[in-house]
């Protein structure tokens, strides 16, 4: 059975990113900033988010079980990529050929221990976080309606789901990964599940798949914010892949639409932060 790991690739540099993506896997022919490599019954998929939507990076991160981090300068872009990287709470692989800047920089966050100064491949299996990420919905003639997405949790032919955040269930009719047919996958797969049961109108703003059953959470307690980051009101939560409006009030995050209560951190984002400040504000770790 197909299982994943799942890699986001940060750099200010578009060509470093390109340049680690290639060392992982080779460029999918129809995701332009995707890289896949099929490594006995493990696939490994490469995400390189643009760094000109912090919201994307924050989306790829949030859905990744391991990361590489590209500091081939320092500026106040890798210092928000590090508190990025921070945030996530995976492990993963800080390359620089300048040990002693970052440290002078960076030694204060826990990624600090990731530092090194030569390339090596690192995987870590996607732990089941019961759920789906969808980022594209479609329709395939003689198909049907088509999610494409993660699995971040165990998926079978005949599965049923809800789709979040319309509350809709759907049932799973087939399954593929890399063009092949799939009984069932393990988390972290790259996935596209052609479902039953739904127009495609009913779910073309789906965000993810939940198992029925999942409850779900308006609000979120425990907020940790980086001290170096702005004070705001208004904030962007992502969870899994899933993007949100919150509002944090007292340490609390009240959220504009519920989340599913699975496991997995939430990371929240000030995309209004003073020009050169970090939009990365903290997160907040949600369990089931």
């Amino acid at each position: 059975m197909l299982k994943g790991s799942i890699i986001t690739v940060l750099s200010s540099e578009e060509k470093d990113a390109i340049n680690i993506a290639s060392m992982l896997g080779k460029r999918d022919r129809t995701e332009e900033r995707v890289y896949y490599r099929k490594i006995g019954n493990m696939v490994r998929s490469i995400l390189i988010p643009g760094i000109d939507s912090i919201l994307e990076v924050a989306r790829s991160l949030s859905i990744s079980s391991s990361f590489y981090l590209s500091m081939s300068r320092f500026t106040w872009i890798e210092g928000e990529l590090a508190l990025l990287a921070e945030a996530a709470n995976v492990p993963g692989v800080v390359l620089t050929s300048d040990v002693e800047m970052f440290m002078k920089f960076f030694k204060e966050l826990g990624i600090s221990r990731f530092v090194s100064t030569e390339f090596k491949e690192f995987d870590v299996d996607v732990v089941d976080r019961g759920l789906i990420f969808v980022d594209r919905v479609f329709n395939v003639r003689g198909v049907g309606v088509v999610a494409l997405g993660y699995a971040l949790t165990r998926v079978a032919v005949h599965d049923k789901f809800i789709a979040y955040p319309m509350n809709r269930e759907v049932e799973v009719r087939s399954i593929q990964v890399l063009d092949d047919d799939q009984e069932e996958v393990m988390p972290g797969t790259r996935v596209g599940l052609a479902l039953r049961n739904v127009r495609l109108e009913d779910v073309e703003d789906m965000q993810a798949l939940v198992k029925p059953g999942t409850k779900f959470v308006g609000s979120i307690n425990n907020f940790t914010k980086f001290r170096w980051s702005d004070d705001a009101r208004e904030v962007h939560v992502i969870f899994n892949g899933i993007k949100v409006m919150g509002r944090l009030e007292n340490g609390e995050v009240r959220l504009s639409k519920e989340l599913p209560l699975v496991n997995g951190r939430a990371l929240v984002i000030n995309v209004n932060a003073k020009p050169r400040r970090p939009r990365i504000m903290g997160y907040v770790d949600i369990s089931a």
